[in-house]
């Protein structure tokens, strides 16, 4: 298959494009610079300017499947300037790729977008499967423009896989990789009252689940990006600390993250308990379903 990408060199996409590249696929990324081809000519960049909303990726033509994985980081202090950021980033992403998708001739037969677990926003200890309805507040807000936009493409007869991912978790990247310097002092602690959901999705899982959702015909729609084990940040602060063979006595106040992160701490001190019923159904297998397997893996000597 021929596959372009958009978001291919952040902390998923490397991981991805390696494991297409290691399936025999042809590889086109998107990138802002321009760059020479790799892996011996099978991943091919290609310059585009997502931030213009009259670019056109003519390349587009003739591929078998796009996903879009491309977003500003959601991990920062909220201002408004960086929430706009936040929403324009992705809507503005996905509007360029359906209108291209929409100009091509040969038009690719998916489109797998990213999306977010945040789409279910603050909902306590329910258990949250992709039929349940959108939630509120920011990231809730982001989600569903940003699905909105990719749902369009389904009128041009494309199969479209809204992937809402969860916590990812490798130490190359993401939210453990900022996690794991406290942690290993013997500083790491529980967010708040540690009682609200942390629903995660060990990296190689992820990759593997987009793999899965292009390769199935059955698959599309909302599609829920994570472990079928979620756990409490106060559970999975504890086993963390454990695989480091360190303390982890204290938690981090919601006082203190308040005033760290401002309106981004609610994202942190909430959470979300999401399970994978669809990726389940169609018979995708979890290599690491459990937390402690999961970061015993990651963290290995």
């Amino acid at each position: 298959m021929k596959i372009l990408i958009a978001g291919a060199t952040g902390f998923i996409g490397k991981a991805l494009v390696k494991e297409l590249l290691a399936e025999g696929h042809n590889v086109l990324v998107l990138s802002r610079s321009s760059r020479k081809s790799e892996g011996g000519g099978r991943v091919r960049h290609i310059t585009w300017n997502p931030q213009d909303e009259k670019t056109v990726i003519r390349e587009i033509d003739g591929v078998d499947g796009v996903i879009n994985l491309a977003g500003e980081p959601v991990a920062q202090r909220w201002t408004e300037k960086s929430k706009d950021k936040i929403l324009k980033s992705r809507v503005q992403t996905t509007r360029i790729i359906y209108q291209s998708i929409k100009e091509a001739t040969d038009k690719p037969k998916v489109l797998l977008n990213a999306s977010a677990i945040g789409y279910y926003g603050p909902r306590g200890n329910e258990a949250l499967a992709e039929e349940a309805g959108a939630g509120s507040g920011f990231l809730a807000e982001t989600c569903k423009i940003w699905e909105a936009h990719a749902i369009r493409a389904e009128d041009l007869n494309l199969r479209v896989i809204r992937l809402r991912i969860g916590i990812v978790l490798d130490d190359e990247g993401g939210a453990l990789k900022l996690m794991l310097p406290p942690f290993k002092m013997g500083l790491g602690g529980w967010l708040g009252s540690g009682n609200q959901w942390f629903s995660w999705i060990h990296r190689a899982d992820l990759v593997r689940l987009i793999l899965f959702c292009l390769d199935q015909e059955p698959v599309r729609g909302a599609i829920n990006a994570v472990s079928p084990l979620p756990v409490t940040n106060k559970a999975f602060s504890l086993v963390l600390a454990q695989v480091l063979k360190r303390p982890c006595l204290f938690p981090v106040p919601a006082f203190v993250l308040k005033l760290m992160l401002g309106e981004m701490s609610e994202m942190l001190l909430t959470g979300q308990r999401v399970v994978p019923k669809k990726a389940q159904e169609a018979g995708f297998s979890f290599q690491f379903p459990e937390i402690r397997r999961a970061l015993e893996e990651i963290l290995k000597p």
